[in-house]
């Protein structure tokens, strides 16, 4: 499978149709697209548009991945010409768009069990999930191989309606042998398709496995996908903002990516999104914000927002009720640097990456990171301390330019002082 690299360059901007907007629909949403285009991001990611279940709902409306129907589209946020008319205007901008899709489970009443009951998960006689909080959902049986001709039947009515890519909610619960099937089935028409992996923790994976269920460790689903989630490291970073932790659990996990996961990999620097708490929440100092921040850019891998992230969002909106959010600007200077950053990120210098490295262990609270590629390399310092500090550097003693900021740094027998983050491009 050919790695599409260029995805390296490129931000993915995450929204709840729900609450992205007062009116939480498509046409309230496509208002704002002049906004998001200034943000400079290149792909549009939507949480599940599909109707939600009504048995078993979690809140007043639901989880919007407790899916009644995969053909519809929820009429909370519209109908399917509203939908289609946002894909339009969105291309028009310059986006591409992908859907959240849920084929590990549905609602309780869902179309699909009414039309095939054959294709679900039974336990002692009883539909039933393999993970169980998920009480709102019911799991379906990739045992049937009907199921699996459903399904890319599916995906390819959403991909001949316009849609870009598909973010595959749980995907490692569902066998690796479908992904690869339904890829092949889709790359003869879509060969451009983006396909986003919502891969899981290494504890979740242990669990399930021990179990004796499926759940695929992240090395396997990079024969069907083209980009994974890094959970894999996000619970050591979380635990060293927290203070529980040093840093370099974190930054081993990090070097272990590089090791180990096949070349040309990528992986989404996702710092928050709708399952985790939103990152200006667990920093200190904003500081530390602007470092944590600058530093999942700087990464081997694909840019990634969560709506509202862009203006220090600290409330996490819950999943299954009305709970806006705030877009409002109260940090004009904070926007304007992920501007800055989303723009970096399209620098030729991070697209073809031939070396990734990160130097010590983070002792001193301060990361230290360079890349190389064939256009040059790029030098990064990121202090999550609260502290400035000096750290060594492979950089010659002078004078550099720090493309965060258009200030000069200086080197100095051997070492740099480290407060805001710093990025130093040599072409």
């Amino acid at each position: 499978m050919k790695r599409k690299t260029y995805l390296r360059n490129q931000t993915i901007y995450q929204i709840y149709v729900r609450n992205h907007t007062a009116e939480g629909t498509f046409v309230a949403l496509i208002k704002d697209l002049p906004r998001i285009k200034e943000l400079g991001v290149d792909i549009l990611y939507l949480l599940p548009i599909h109707p939600i279940g009504e048995i078993a709902r979690k809140g007043e409306l639901g989880s919007p991945y407790a899916i009644r129907d995969y053909y519809l589209i929820n009429p909370e946020h519209g109908t399917l010409e509203d939908f289609q008319t946002f894909i339009t205007l969105a291309h028009s901008y310059g986006f591409k768009v992908m859907i959240d899709i849920v084929l590990h489970h549905t609602s309780p009443d869902a179309e699909l069990l009414a039309e095939h009951p054959e294709f679900y998960y039974y336990k002692n006689g009883k539909l039933g999930n393999k993970v169980g909080d998920w009480s709102d959902i019911i799991d379906l049986d990739y045992n049937n191989r009907d199921l699996w001709d459903y399904m890319v039947e599916m995906l390819k009515y959403w991909a001949s309606l316009g849609v870009d890519g598909y973010r595959a909610d749980v995907a490692p619960l569902v066998p690796l042998a479908f992904w690869e099937y339904a890829r092949q089935e889709l790359d003869e028409d879509y060969p451009e398709l983006i396909w986003l992996s919502e891969s899981v923790e290494p504890h979740f994976i242990t669990n399930l496995t021990a179990a004796g269920h499926i759940a695929h460790h992240d090395k396997e689903m990079y024969s069907a996908f083209d980009i994974l989630y890094d959970y894999d490291v996000y619970n050591d970073l979380k635990a060293y903002l927290e203070g529980k932790a040093p840093l370099k659990p974190y930054l081993d996990g990090v070097r272990y990516q590089e090791q180990n996961y096949p070349k040309g990999y990528l992986k989404i620097r996702t710092i928050e999104n709708h399952d985790t708490v939103r990152i200006a929440s667990l920093c200190k100092t904003d500081q530390i914000l602007r470092n944590v921040t600058a530093w999942s850019f700087f990464q081997n891998g694909v840019g990634f927002i969560y709506g509202g992230q862009e203006v220090k969002a600290t409330h996490r909106p819950t999943l299954f009720d009305i709970d806006k959010i705030d877009l409002n600007v109260k940090d004009q200077d904070y926007y304007d640097f992920m501007i800055l950053l989303v723009e970096m990120k399209k620098h030729p210098v991070f697209a073809e990456i031939s070396s990734f490295n990160i130097i010590g262990d983070g002792a001193d609270d301060v990361i230290v990171s360079t890349l190389e590629s064939r256009v040059g390399a790029a030098h990064g310092f990121f202090n999550l301390g609260l502290k400035e500090k000096e750290v060594k550097t492979e950089l010659k003693d002078g004078s550099y330019t720090n493309v965060l900021t258009n200030t000069d740094i200086v080197v100095n027998d051997g070492k740099i002082k480290v407060s805001e983050p710093i990025i130093i491009i040599e072409e």
